[in-house]
Parts: C-alpha cells; sequence; structure tokens
C-alpha cells in the first residue's frame, strides 16, 4: 500500500502538514498556521491506524524543502549508549544529540542547522563527572565534537580552530589537579567565544535556575544537577532541550537564516507515549505554556485516543476522561478545514494541564470506498467470472479491518489471489498466505497481523514475566465478554504462576496500547477478537482450548438460578447458553429458548417476550469456529429436528439468527428472508406477544436489508 494512502487531507498542499511547515510536498510556498505559539500535533489512533506510516510520509517528502528530524521513542538504543556513561549521559541527552544530529545533516536552504547551545551543555554536563578519569571525562567532551559544523560554527562562536581547541582539552588532562576539570572545560569555552556567541550562551544559560544571568555560572549549575537525583537532573536534561530548540530559534532569526530559511522545522516523535517521548514532550508543553515559544513543529503520536495519562495533571481527569474546560482541541481529518488552535486563556501559573498545548489530530479510519481501491491495488485485472471472489474478499476485508489501514494493506496483498466462494467465511481469508520482507516462506496472515498489532507493540508497564505468554492471555481473553467473566478466566489460565496479572489491570494495558473499548466484549475491537479467537483455536489440537474456555465460562454460571439477573445477557442462564452453543450442540440451546419463551408454562408475568428476543440475540452471538457447519440447513427447516412444531420452530429461529449475527461472513439472503416468516408464525401461536413479536420481526428484517447487526455494539458499528 502507498505510504500516502488515506492521508489526503493531512498531506495535500492545503493540508495540515504543510500549513504547518509553510511548504508543500512539491517545495511551494504556503501561509504559515498559527504562531509564535504552536501546539504540540499529537497523533492519536491504536495499533495498525498509520501513524507512524503519516511520520514517514513527513519526513520523505516535506523533509527535502524543511529540516525534519524524527525520533522512534521505542528503541532501545538511546537507554544503551546511555549506560555506557550513566554519569555523564542519559536516554533524553542522547536522543537530543539524534536530534541535533539530524538537524545539523540538513543540506537545503540555509544549511545545517547549528547547536553551539546545546552543545556547551553537553560538554558542561560531561566534563562535570568527577567519578571518572580525567582521561575518560576529556573523551566524553570531545565526543560531542560531532555536533559542530565544521567551519560555520568555529566562524560563528570559537574564534581558535578546533585543533587549537582539542589541543587545550589535551592540555587539561596532563594538568588535571591545577583546576577542577569543568572550570578548565568552561573557561576554554567561554574564551574562545565571539561577543555574538557569548551573548548567545549568556542569554541560553543566564535563565538557568539560579544563575543570575551569569552564563557559567547557569552551565556550573547545570553540570551539578545532572549529577544529583532525579528531579534535580531532569531539571537539567529539560534545560537542555530549551537550549536545542534556542539552537534551531536563531538559526533561523540570524540575518543569513531570514534571508535563506523558509517556512518550520519538524520534529517526528514516534511512540511518543513511551517513557522517553513523554520526558521530551513536557518540557516542551511546560515552556510553552510559560511564554518561552519557538518555532519547531512536533508531530508526535500516541495510541490512547486521550493522547495519554501524561497530558493530565491530577485532579484534571474523572472516570469519562479530561474535566470540562481541559480538554485539548480534538480534529478528525475526515471533518475538513484546519484545526483553529489558540492557547486558553488562563496557565502560566505551573498548574496548567499539559494539554491544553495539544491538538489531538485523530488518525483517519480507511472509509469503504478507500479500502476498496486499497484492496483493488493487489488484485490482478480478471476476467468476468473473477468478479464474485474479488467482491467476496473487498466484503471480508472491510468486516475484518474496521478500516484500520494495515489490516486492510495485509489482507489485500495475502489475498491478491484468492479465489473465494461467494458464501465462503472470512476464516478462510485470515488463512490466507503471506510473504513478508525477505522471508523465503509464507505464513498465515493472520499470523503476521497478530505479530505487527500485538507482538510488537507490547504495552509499555506490561511487566517483563508476562511478555513471552502476552499473546496466550488475550486469546483466552477472546472468549470473555465482561471482566468478571475475563477474571475467571485468568485466574484459571495463570494458577501456577507466581506472578499473576488480573483482567482489570489487562484491560488498563489494552486501553494503554489504543485498543477501543466495548461494553459487551473484553476485547472490543471486532478484527483483533477474530485474530485471537483464530489462535485460541489452535493452541490446542482440535480447538480444545477454546472448548476448554467456553466450557469454563459456562460452568461458572451453572450454580446461579437460571433466571438471575446478568448485566449482559438478561439471565444467568442466557449467558451460560451462549458458552455452551459456542462449544457444544444447540439441541440444549433450543430447549432452553422453548423452556423459556413467554407463552409456554406459564413466565408471561416474569419474562416480556421482547426480553426473551433480546436474550436469544445475545445467545446466537455466539461464534462457530472450526467443525460442521449446518446453521443454514437448520434455518431453512432443511433438518429433521425432534419435538413439536415450536421447538422446530424456535431451533430454526435460533440457527437464523445466529447466522445473521455472524460477523464472518455476508448476510445470506435466503436465511434473512426467513427470518420474519419464521418470528410471524411462532408469534400466530402465542396467545399473547404477537404484537412484540411482529415488531421484532420488522425491525430484524430492516436491519438485515441493510446489512446491519441485529444487536449493534461498539465493535460492529463500522459494518454495513
Amino acid at each position: 500500500m502507498l505510504d500516502d494512502f488515506g492521508f489526503d487531507k493531512l498531506l495535500d498542499d492545503d493540508g495540515l502538514a504543510a500549513r504547518l511547515l509553510g511548504k508543500t510536498r512539491s517545495g511551494r510556498n504556503r501561509k504559515l498556521l498559527y504562531g509564535p505559539d504552536l501546539p504540540v500535533l499529537l497523533l492519536v489512533g491504536g495499533p495498525g491506524t498509520g501513524k507512524g506510516r503519516l511520520l514517514r510520509c513527513v519526513r520523505g517528502d516535506f523533509g527535502r524543502h524543511v529540516p525534519v528530524a524524527r525520533l522512534d521513542c521505542a528503541l532501545t538504543g538511546f537507554r544503551e549508549e546511555a549506560g555506557q556513561h550513566p554519569r555523564s549521559r542519559s536516554e533524553r541527552t542522547e536522543a537530543l544529540r539524534e536530534i541535533a544530529l539530524q538537524l545539523g545533516a540538513w543540506q537545503g536552504d540555509g544549511g545545517g542547522i547549528p547547536v553551539p547551545r546545546l552543545y556547551a551543555g553537553l560538554a558542561a554536563v560531561a566534563a562535570g563527572d568527577r567519578g571518572g578519569t580525567v582521561a575518560d571525562v576529556v573523551d566524553e567532551v570531545r565526543r560531542h565534537d560531532d555536533l559542530l559544523p565544521p567551519g560555520h560554527f568555529w566562524r560563528g562562536v570559537l574564534n581558535r580552530a578546533v585543533r587549537g581547541y582539542l589541543g587545550a582539552l589535551a592540555g587539561l588532562v596532563t594538568h588535571a589537579m591545577a583546576v577542577p576539570l569543568i572550570n578548565g572545560v568552561l573557561d576554554e569555552l567561554l574564551a574562545r567565544t565571539s561577543r555574538e556567541g557569548e551573548a548567545a550562551l549568556q542569554e541560553c544559560y543566564g535563565e538557568y535556575p539560579g544563575a543570575g544571568g551569569h552564563a557559567k555560572l547557569g552551565l556550573h549549575s547545570l553540570a551539578a544537577h545532572f549529577q544529583q537525583d532525579r528531579e534535580a537532573r531532569e531539571t537539567a536534561e529539560n534545560f537542555l532541550f530549551r537550549a536545542l530548540r534556542e539552537d534551531v530559534e536563531a538559526a533561523y532569526r540570524s540575518v543569513r537564516g531570514r534571508l535563506s530559511r523558509v517556512g518550520r522545522p519538524a520534529l517526528l516523535l514516534d511512540h511518543a507515549d513511551n517513557a522517553l517521548g513523554r520526558r521530551l514532550l513536557g518540557p516542551v508543553l511546560e515552556d510553552r505554556e510559560n511564554g518561552h515559544h519557538d518555532r519547531l513543529v512536533i508531530f508526535a503520536t500516541a495510541r490512547r485516543d486521550d493522547g495519554g495519562r501524561f497530558l493530565y495533571r491530577a485532579g484534571d481527569t474523572d472516570d469519562t476522561g479530561p474535566a470540562a474546560g481541559r480538554k485539548p482541541l480534538d480534529w478528525h481529518p475526515a471533518e475538513g478545514g484546519l484545526p483553529s488552535w489558540t492557547r486558553p486563556p488562563g496557565g502560566g501559573s505551573g498548574l496548567a494541564s499539559p494539554s491544553r498545548g495539544v491538538v489531538l489530530v485523530r488518525m483517519p479510519l480507511l472509509t469503504r470506498e478507500q479500502q476498496k481501491h486499497g484492496t483493488a491495488r493487489f488484485q490482478s485485472p480478471r476476467p468476468q467470472a473473477g468478479n464474485a471472489s474479488r467482491l467476496r474478499v473487498e466484503q471480508g476485508v472491510h468486516r475484518l479491518s474496521g478500516g484500520r489501514p494495515l489490516f486492510v494493506a495485509r489482507l489485500a496483498e495475502a489475498t491478491a489471489a484468492a479465489r473465494l466462494p461467494e458464501d465462503g467465511s472470512d476464516w478462510a481469508l485470515l488463512e490466507s498466505p503471506l510473504r513478508t520482507g525477505d522471508e523465503a516462506e509464507t505464513r498465515p496472515v493472520a499470523d503476521v497481523l497478530l505479530e505487527e498489532l500485538v507482538g510488537c507493540q507490547l504495552p509499555e508497564e506490561l511487566p517483563a514475566e508476562h511478555r513471552a505468554h502476552w499473546l496466550d492471555l488475550l486469546s483466552h481473553l477472546s472468549a470473555a465478554h465482561d471482566a468478571e467473566c475475563a477474571e475467571a478466566l485468568m485466574r484459571e489460565r495463570q494458577k501456577d504462576r507466581e506472578e499473576r496479572l488480573s483482567a482489570y489491570r489487562i484491560a488498563e494495558l489494552l486501553r494503554d496500547s489504543g485498543w477501543p473499548h466495548c461494553p459487551r466484549h473484553f476485547i472490543g475491537d471486532l478484527g483483533l477478537r477474530h485474530l485471537l479467537m483464530r489462535r485460541l483455536y489452535r493452541l490446542r489440537p482440535g480447538g480444545e482450548a477454546w472448548r476448554e474456555d467456553h466450557r469454563l465460562l459456562r460452568d461458572r454460571y451453572g450454580g446461579a438460578a437460571e433466571d438471575a439477573p446478568d448485566d449482559l445477557f438478561g439471565t444467568a442462564g442466557a449467558h451460560r447458553m451462549h458458552h455452551h452453543l459456542a462449544f457444544a450442540d444447540a439441541d440444549t440451546v433450543t430447549d432452553y429458548l422453548e423452556r423459556t419463551f413467554p407463552a409456554h408454562g406459564g413466565r408471561a408475568d416474569t419474562r416480556s417476550m421482547r426480553e426473551w428476543c433480546e436474550e436469544l440475540l445475545a445467545i446466537a452471538e455466539a461464534p462457530l469456529i472450526g467443525g460442521p457447519d449446518d446453521r443454514r440447513d437448520r434455518a431453512l427447516g432443511a433438518v429433521e429436528l425432534p419435538g413439536d412444531a415450536r421447538r422446530r420452530r424456535i431451533d430454526r429461529l435460533l440457527h437464523a439468527v445466529r447466522l445473521c449475527e455472524d460477523r464472518t461472513r455476508a448476510v445470506d439472503d435466503a436465511v434473512g428472508g426467513t427470518l420474519r416468516k419464521i418470528l410471524e408464525r411462532i408469534g400466530d401461536e402465542s396467545s399473547h406477544g404477537a404484537e412484540v413479536l411482529t415488531r421484532v420481526a420488522g425491525d430484524w428484517s430492516d436491519r438485515v436489508a441493510g446489512r446491519q447487526p441485529l444487536r449493534p455494539c461498539a465493535c460492529t458499528r463500522h459494518i454495513g
């Protein structure tokens, strides 16, 4: 799939990226949006929605015309580099170095962006290490010389040549006891700084807490804080990022910059809701809230729909989200236009919510038409006879993907050569072979999707001891509905483990990973749930793990009275029958439905006909995986069944509803057509309730005709 597929409103000539950066993808100038006070653009969406792909588009297309740096905050390389010299490095200083190196390597108009302020701060931090040998400390100071562009920096800031500066540092090794090393480094640095450079350092580090306007004192304090506890080190690291942004600002404000630079530079932070990303974004939001403005356009990605808990201070949120008046601007590209953001009045006290400086950009899901085009891109031209198979693939991709671009792309690629029967199930699509990267062998597309959507994007707070079996836990949870069901499964599946995860904690981790919530399904995304159900069925031969989980949940409700209230299924009996239907014969379920039918056995006083119909829908939602499928024959009355006429009709109704509620296949017109007839025929035999059944028959028939679920929920709303 093309990298920019589905991003028209974000990347076109009058889209958000062009107006923020002041350049189109082809290099034409555009009027700048906002400024000088800029928000952070937080691209929010769960796994597979294209956040990283959008950042690649911005860097690849706009990075030819404005300086762009891109950082993946989920990588461990910065932490590993910092671990080699923890007294003079941190994960954040290594990230800042990488940003500076990328901006310094810019070869477009105006050339690379020099970073003398950041350099001075990092050199001071390196020189402030009192725990290493002098030679090691000097090597750490000299390590940062790659931040200085040859020629340009020395002409603007240091008057003497690089060789002389390094020679002076080498001399400090010989006479290390004459003066503390940091004093020598700072004296050498400031002695070689031009008047312009001295003013720049004075303006920057003179504002460091306690510096009193003196650059040398500010650099001393910064280096000392870096050696102290977490809070003091965070103060130093926050200021280093401000120094880098001031370097960027100076590159545009200088005489040369005003003549040669157009637009704005950009910083792209992928996985910015991880720890490193949060520590980078926090000081930016705080500085801008307090009036320290800069022109660096920051695109960052986050998986949670509210952007992440780090955006809200204690007391800013309640059970439903950010408190009134403190929500960030929420913009959906599909709505058109551009987000008209201005910083809310007030703030600046240090207590304002960081979310005030954020625009949440909702990653657009693919429309039905975009999904069709994306699927067609992988399909080779076929004769007329192949059109039915192509349509079948398009429908399956639509049902399974939920519009997630990665889901659409993988399914379309895997099914490019598929020849599927018109009445086939989407389970067959998930088995389609897919070759990824340089792999010689293929794998089922379902396995590839699970690896990319879940395995490669583990929750940041998932304990290490649970990472190896995270997919196993989620697979078992695909059988659960509410948290109580899920907790029963987790107790059983983790009973032999010393360290356990509760279902309630898993629900938090799923939300932090960007997966949606559905009140009626513990795994609240339909496509993910199907991937996990398929995996659960294959965990043990013959689908035994699948059957065990549903048997456990069935038996959990066996001890309760049949008519005991149940929030999701109406009664405990209906909940029990749902799980029974998922792994065992349907005859027991038919017996239950006949026994609880309002017109039978005097139940009319305690159970209305509509409640019975709701129970029927909840029971019939049970998925069918593996084994023979006789649902259509039983729905159409093509199977001889025991019992009286009412029981046979209820059995036909159960299987017709089960087929109509199956989200892995298109609705069968013959089954949909007979659904109303069965309901009305049952109503004719009832001494009461015929009116309800007639209304239900009309409602359900309309839903079937419109290809809508009979019992809609949060994870089936996209299907139509």
